[in-house]
């Protein structure tokens, strides 16, 4: 009962279904880290069992190492004064470049905020005002005639209870 590169095996002991494909090619990465591992520690015991029986050439290699340590370090101090040199260029940047840019914007907000003063002051409110007074001659007007608003006839009135509505698929 083997179905699309699934393995009998897999589906026999309940475990999920695992492609074959899938579990060969993890095998084959497997085998491949283990022969890796085997070549690196032979070059490393051979390079070990090379010095330890060559003292000469043991020191040739010694001395190249710390000139090459040296030469590293110098350009690693190199590199770093290099980089203290670039974060003071940013610095002075975001100093002379930056603040400009945000007391430009911290000024404009300022205007806007002075202009909606000006708005709400000279237009806003006087509207207002004239629409309470508007409002209250209407009331006046309604209350002196013994008309009744839309809104007080309407809960005079009974309201038929209606049932309640259902919403059809």
């Amino acid at each position: 009962m083997e179905e699309q590169g699934i393995s009998p095996s897999a589906t026999r002991s309940g475990g999920d279904p695992e492609p074959v494909a899938q579990k060969g090619h993890l095998t084959a990465r497997t085998i491949g880290w283990g022969v890796l591992a085997v070549v690196i520690l032979t070059i490393v015991v051979g390079i070990g069992y090379g010095l330890a029986t060559h003292p000469a050439l043991t020191a040739t290699v010694r001395d190249l190492s710390i000139i090459l340590l040296a030469l590293v370090t110098l350009v690693i101090g190199l590199f770093l004064v290099i980089l203290i040199f670039q974060l003071q260029s940013l610095i002075s940047l975001l100093r002379n470049e930056i603040k400009p840019i945000l007391d430009s914007a911290n000024q404009t907000v300022n205007t806007v905020r002075g202009t909606t003063t000006l708005v709400s002051d000279t237009v806003v409110t006087p509207v207002v005002t004239v629409a309470s007074y508007v409002a209250a001659a209407r009331q006046m007007i309604r209350t002196l005639t013994g008309h009744r608003s839309r809104r007080s006839r309407n809960q005079a009135q009974p309201q038929e209870v209606s049932e309640p509505r259902t919403e059809r698929s």
